[in-house]
């Protein structure tokens, strides 16, 4: 397809309801965890599937038969794993996993679950959100010769927890993040399964029922928990290996799963980021659609904000998530972007406005920061208050604060104060931050700080924070020769993405004009070939796995073109 400009290219993205869709890439995680789980649920049923996932990964391995994240990632432990396991056990497909599995021999220095455990631990340190998942598959699927034992060797989820009532989860120091409890009880009630009977077991059975429950109520009415297949594949492998195959919430997850794969065999690592790709597209070109077209996108937006407690993470009305799905949860990034983006339609101080401000307000954590979706878990970096997400939410207060009532508007004052002393205590030596939710996969420990950096420019202008200047320093000191931005070595990988941002950072300091100037003819190529920008896998999923959105350059690209 050919566009001569990301608005006409953007344009061409919406579905019939007016969301601009999103183009998530596939994912290896993905497609081997929900490959997995069909099988172990019911191989012959669902074999259509099973055969073309498999296809799928025997096609996308590297030159040395290995896995990254996305196709366009490099190879790495989980990824790898995730896929060996689930080819494997295929009689056709287990003669091709032989450098494979020569690859992960030398990772663990033998295939035992003892050393399989330790890498696997020693990669995700304290927060076993993902390290317990991946053991718990494995030992389902076959890779240990004593399943039994693996079972019982591995750290212990506490399924019963979920039983308590939800306000005390922040308190209970739990082993995974907030939105990885049916995890946390589904893993569990596998390993309840396979322990040794006697008192604790006992004990321990008699909370199984109640946490099914719980589990029933968190999960969507699609069936796909956070819409994302891996956790749902997840659950519905542990269900499975604690003999509950026909349970509803197993149903409903192999349901999720099938529905959900591609045609070419994959999934991606979550169905679909449609609310958020929407709420950035139309703050980036909002200005230019007509009055009837702003009519119906503010309408759009605000039929998706939550209207009720949500089950999942017990969250206010008021938020908005990623996808206007049933899986979705409400967050902070989300909300924040469909705040701006109905300022940027025209709204102003509607009762869906007040209701998104108030909702952020009640998320801002003690330190002055806001986190992703629940305020007071902070175990665990996932949790923790952060940069981007609270500069963005700085941006959505600043665009309203003075169409407010008076109460809100002190309200709303006293937040942003905390949010920049949150900022300039977390604003790294040299000036740059930290992001959340994305990262950069050719540099050390997976940093994005131009990213950080650009975003929090961009979201505070105007807010004269002396600390800014050490921001701006830090971006024009890292611009490569091309006249890009990405990772910031001298020879390191330019971006589309993060190059288009820092545009948006830097235009209002007038030291960084040349910088702009030489940035703008970097990107000039792409603006006038939107759809041949190669992916950029620099979106940062949870549990440290690497996406690309085919969206994400466009919208930041064409918020120049809207600007002339």
């Amino acid at each position: 397809m050919t566009a001569h400009d990301c608005r006409e290219f953007l344009l061409q993205q919406r579905n019939s309801e007016g969301f601009f869709v999103s183009g998530l890439s596939d994912s290896a995680v993905s497609t081997a965890t929900a490959c997995l789980a069909l099988e172990l649920a019911d191989a012959r049923k669902y074999s259509p599937a099973i055969r073309r996932a498999r296809a799928w990964l025997l096609a996308h391995r590297d030159e040395q038969a290995l896995y990254g994240d996305s196709p366009e990632s490099p190879a790495n432990l989980t990824a790898t794993f995730l896929a060996y396991a689930a080819l494997a056990r295929d009689p056709e497909s287990a003669p091709q996993t032989g450098p494979t599995r020569a690859w992960l021999e030398q990772q663990f220095h033998d295939f035992s679950f003892p050393a399989v455990k330790k890498a696997f631990l020693e990669k995700y340190g304290r927060d076993l959100t993902f390290s317990v998942p991946i053991l718990a598959l494995a030992t389902a699927a076959g890779v240990f010769p004593d399943a039994r034992a693996a079972w019982r060797d591995m750290p212990y989820f506490p399924f019963e927890a979920a039983c308590l009532p939800e306000a005390l989860f922040r308190h209970l120091r739990l082993p995974v993040v907030s939105y990885a409890l049916p995890a946390l009880i589904c893993v569990g009630l596998a390993q309840q399964a396979q322990m040794r009977r006697g008192p604790l077991r006992f004990l321990r059975s008699l909370f199984q029922d109640r946490a099914l429950r719980v589990l029933s109520a968190k999960q969507p009415e699609s069936g796909g928990f956070l819409e994302a297949a891996p956790l749902t594949a997840f659950c519905a492998i542990c269900l499975c290996s604690a003999g509950l195959h026909d349970h509803p919430v197993t149903q409903k997850a192999l349901t999720f799963l099938l529905q959900s794969q591609r045609d070419n065999g994959a999934w991606p690592i979550d169905s679909d980021l449609n609310q958020w790709v929407t709420s950035l597209a139309l703050a980036s070109i909002g200005r230019t659609l007509s009055a009837e077209e702003k009519f119906s996108c503010r309408n759009l937006l605000k039929e998706q904000q939550c209207k009720e407690v949500h089950p999942f993470t017990r969250a206010a009305p008021g938020g908005w998530c990623w996808t206007n799905r049933s899986g979705g949860v409400p967050d902070a990034d989300d909300t924040a972007a469909a705040l701006i983006a109905l300022h940027t339609l025209g709204e102003r101080s509607s009762d869906s406005v007040r209701q998104g401000l108030s909702w952020l307000l009640d998320l801002q954590n003690r330190d002055g920061g806001l986190p992703t979706f629940c305020r007071g878990w902070g175990k665990f970096p996932f949790d923790r208050s952060a940069a981007d997400l609270s500069a963005h939410a700085y941006k959505a207060f600043s665009l309203y604060e003075p169409m407010l009532p008076a109460p809100m508007q002190q309200r709303i004052a006293a937040a942003k104060r905390k949010i920049l002393t949150f900022l300039e205590q977390n604003q790294q030596p040299d000036g740059s931050f930290l992001p959340l939710w994305f990262g950069d996969q050719t540099a050390p420990g997976g940093l994005a700080p131009v990213y950080g950096t650009a975003l929090v420019l961009e979201h505070l202008a105007g807010s004269e924070a002396s600390f800014l200047a050490a921001a701006v320093r830090y971006l024009l000191l890292h611009q490569h020769a091309s006249g890009g931005w990405g990772n910031p070595a001298e020879n390191g990988r330019d971006y589309v993405f993060f190059t288009a941002r820092c545009i948006r950072a830097l235009q209002p300091y007038h030291e960084a004009n040349a910088a702009v100037i030489r940035a703008q003819a970097y990107l000039q190529p792409f603006r006038d070939h939107p759809e041949a920008i190669p992916p950029e896998p620099v979106g940062l999923y949870f549990a440290q796995l690497w996406y690309s959105e085919k969206l994400y350059p466009a919208i930041f690209l064409a918020s120049e073109e809207s600007k002339t």
